[in-house]
């Protein structure tokens, strides 16, 4: 196998391993199996994955918190508000109820490139899929600073390769580079080799809100 890349085999080993670990701490991974004697037929997923998104509202859209004191307002932050500091066009009033996306996230094995893919929708609490841009939108700050320029080919649109259904996907194409000096500096033989899936998910999920616990690191590769 080239440098940065993994085997069938391997991907569902390290799987395995993962999914041990899920299911010690109740993190929520599964593993599906559509085309059981296939390589890459089947796969992890993780469901019902909340990510919260607070946003201030346009002051012409404000209620005013004296208009708010009679209500039930259990579900809502007030804003502080300084006379002196506030901008003209700003008015003391209420943050939006809390808007929120709902995540399910796959983890695939690319048989083309020998690596794993990360497929995901995102819902919004109506039950309707978000679109790119709002899933654009809500990868955090410091990851849209350095994706700007490859936003649109790093996360796209595709078809789920097992399911047939349309999924956003983080391109693999890339994928064996990055992972290549990760895998050479953690495999020695005094720690072993580190486990590829962990690895590869610290390093791309966060840019979609996926984030693994830290007891993850433990986990080590069969051999």
């Amino acid at each position: 196998m080239a440098a940065g890349t993994l085997t069938w085999c391997r991907f569902k080993d390290e799987a395995s391993q993962l999914l041990r670990h899920s299911d010690r701490i109740k993190d929520g991974w599964e593993w599906t199996e559509v085309e059981e004697d296939q390589a890459g037929g089947s796969f992890l997923v993780k469901k019902d994955v909340i990510r919260q998104v607070d946003e201030r509202v346009d002051a012409r859209d404000c209620v005013p918190l004296e208009e708010a004191e009679d209500e039930d307002n259990s579900d809502v932050l007030g804003v502080e508000y300084n006379m002196e500091e506030a901008d003209t066009n700003t008015v003391p009033c209420e943050l939006k109820e809390t808007e929120y996306y709902r995540y399910q996230y796959h983890v695939l094995y690319s048989t083309s490139y020998s690596v794993p893919v990360l497929y995901f929708i995102a819902s919004r609490p109506d039950g309707s899929l978000a679109s790119l841009d709002e899933v654009w939108s809500s990868v955090p700050g410091s990851f849209q600073s350095r994706l700007q320029d490859d936003r649109w080919t790093f996360l796209t649109q595709q078809e789920h390769p097992v399911l047939g259904c349309p999924m956003f996907q983080l391109h693999p194409c890339h994928t064996a580079t990055m992972m290549q000096p990760v895998m050479q500096e953690t495999h020695d033989k005094d720690r072993g080799s580190c486990n590829y899936l962990v690895s590869w998910l610290s390093t791309v999920g966060p840019v979609v809100g996926l984030n693994l616990p830290l007891s993850y690191a433990q986990i080590g590769h069969v051999t």
